[in-house]
């Protein structure tokens, strides 16, 4: 048998309330292949029916099977797969790991959407060797814990999460302001998720702009429509986004870009076509359209 060198690393959800025989099999053949045995665990920023466990619960999984033996690291999701695979290789060169480098994950959630500079490799198992007990009625210890909230989140109605987004034009509505997030290449409008304190979605509105765009004025608010909208932190799920399009004109103030938001400019109204838009976006430019014709 050949000697295990350098480091194979999983790449996973695990959304699981123990890992069964099968994740330990899995995992003892990389640890037969290998020195060292690093799991990156997918993360995604909106818990649904598909990621009902946050990381650090699933942290709890293998520390309680493998103690110190095998270390674990958060990868949150991203929007773009390309952008995902960069961010992976620099989290995996942090850690200055023992070469050869080999990744393990499935073949459709990972192989075919990693493009980065590591070796990868599929690592799967029949769907059927992963039946699980029956989840405890008593939750008095984390095994429990993740399984109440497995349970939780798969035996709810699915939800419908209210978002408002807010159209800033200038110079007689011949200037749209947008903005462009940390990873992304493409345009947004500035809004994100309604506050239980919100007191009314136009108040939303405005809240989420001093948040993204900081200290401006405005003009009255004029309600443009709303739509569903294909949020990439959802696919999967029956959970979905309805947003509320507002547009109004900037009075007074300079935009700068401020929480999640990386840059804001302004864009020529004339020059805009849907492929500028982030695709979640590109619903709301047909408001948008229809509005300034």
């Amino acid at each position: 048998m050949a000697t295990p060198s350098g480091t194979g690393i999983f790449i996973g959800r695990f959304q699981v309330f123990e890992l069964n025989a099968v994740h330990e099999q899995l995992i003892g053949k990389v640890q037969k292949k290998h020195r060292h045995v690093l799991i990156f665990l997918g993360s995604n920023p909106a818990p649904s029916d598909r990621n009902p466990l946050d990381w650090q619960s699933r942290v709890q999984l293998f520390y309680e099977k493998y103690g110190e033996k095998i270390a674990v690291y958060e990868m949150p999701d991203l929007p773009d797969d390309r952008i995902w695979s960069q961010e992976l290789d620099r989290r995996i060169m942090e850690l200055r790991p023992e070469m050869p480098v080999i990744l393990y994950g499935s073949q459709e959630g990972f192989v075919d959407c990693y493009s980065g500079r590591f070796q990868a490799e599929a690592l799967d198992a029949d769907e059927d060797e992963f039946q699980e007990d029956v989840i405890p009625e008593e939750m008095n210890n984390p095994r429990d814990f993740r399984a109440g909230v497995l349970y939780a989140a798969l035996n709810r109605y699915p939800t419908v999460y209210p978002t408002v987004d807010i159209a800033i034009f200038r110079s007689e509505y011949q200037e749209l302001l947008l903005a462009r997030k940390e990873n992304e290449t493409k345009l947004r409008l500035p809004g994100g998720f309604t506050d239980p304190s919100d007191e009314s979605y136009e108040m939303a509105a405005l809240r989420e702009m001093f948040e993204e765009c900081g200290e401006i004025e405005v003009d009255e608010l004029t309600y443009l429509g709303s739509c569903q909208i294909n949020d990439w932190r959802y696919r999967g799920s029956l959970d979905s986004i309805i947003t509320h399009l507002y547009a109004c004109r900037l009075v007074d103030g300079e935009p700068s870009p401020n929480d999640d938001i990386a840059e804001l400019r302004w864009i020529e109204v004339s020059k805009l076509r849907s492929h500028h838009f982030v695709p979640e976006h590109q619903p709301l430019f047909e408001l948008l359209v229809s509005f300034w014709s």
